[in-house]
């Protein structure tokens, strides 16, 4: 008998991600070659965090090489901080590290982002709008005109990702931040798009005395420097 609940939830996790022009198989491998990367740190001779630094610069490495010549380009805001941007949709798409309700719908309660966030991304998050949402684009004549920025006219989107030891499974999410919170975690969310299930890393089990989660996507204290 066909899961017609199941179904659904597929179809509108792969409709929702089109919107996006984000195939939901890219991020699938993008998933699979982060837990490979995190796989191959020593438990022994690697450092602490190490697993949660090969697994972030995995899942990054993998989706830019994917969505490179896809209608997708990558770039480096402030030298440190990879987004991937398709003119196409005007979404800006990074990737961060979340809590353990990542990719959960748990009545209320939402994600957050594990580790605070600059002022940088306060700023790009600060000019997010709900998607339907036209933006007030027009200027005073006596406004000053503002630098150029490479984000104008984007929505920055995060792919949440959490890895959870016990479950065995990587869990993750690609949303919209509204706002982040007085301690500059991400925490509130105009959309959610959570998958119909998990990337399981099955037998392939999780060192109990190592965090994955801890080193994935360093917390971002870029500033915003004077023009």
């Amino acid at each position: 008998m066909i899961n017609l609940e199941a179904a659904d939830k597929v179809s509108t996790y792969a409709g929702e991600l089109a919107k996006l022009d984000l195939p939901p198989n890219v991020l699938r491998e993008a998933l699979g070659a982060s837990n490979t990367e995190r796989r191959l740190c020593s438990k022994k001779h690697s450092a602490r965090i190490a697993p949660g630094i090969y697994a972030y610069n995995g899942l990054v490495t993998s989706l830019s090489k994917q969505l490179d010549g896809e209608g997708w380009e990558r770039v480096d805001l402030a030298g440190v901080l990879p987004i991937m941007l398709n003119p196409k949709t005007r979404v800006a798409l990074g990737v961060t590290s979340g809590n353990r309700l990542t990719g959960i719908r748990a009545d209320r309660l939402q994600p957050s982002s594990r580790y605070p966030k600059g002022e940088l991304t306060r700023r790009l998050v600060g000019r997010n709008v709900s998607p339907g949402q036209i933006p007030f684009l027009a200027r005073s004549a006596f406004q000053a005109e503002e630098p150029k920025d490479e984000l104008a006219g984007y929505n920055l989107w995060l792919m949440l990702v959490y890895f959870d030891q016990k479950q065995k499974e990587i869990r993750h999410e690609i949303s919209l931040p509204e706002k982040l919170s007085a301690k500059g975690h991400v925490k509130d969310w105009y959309v959610r798009i959570t998958p119909p299930e998990f990337y399981s890393v099955g037998t392939e089990a999780f060192e109990v005395e190592v965090d994955p989660n801890e080193g994935f996507g360093p917390p971002d204290v870029v500033s915003v420097e004077p023009r």
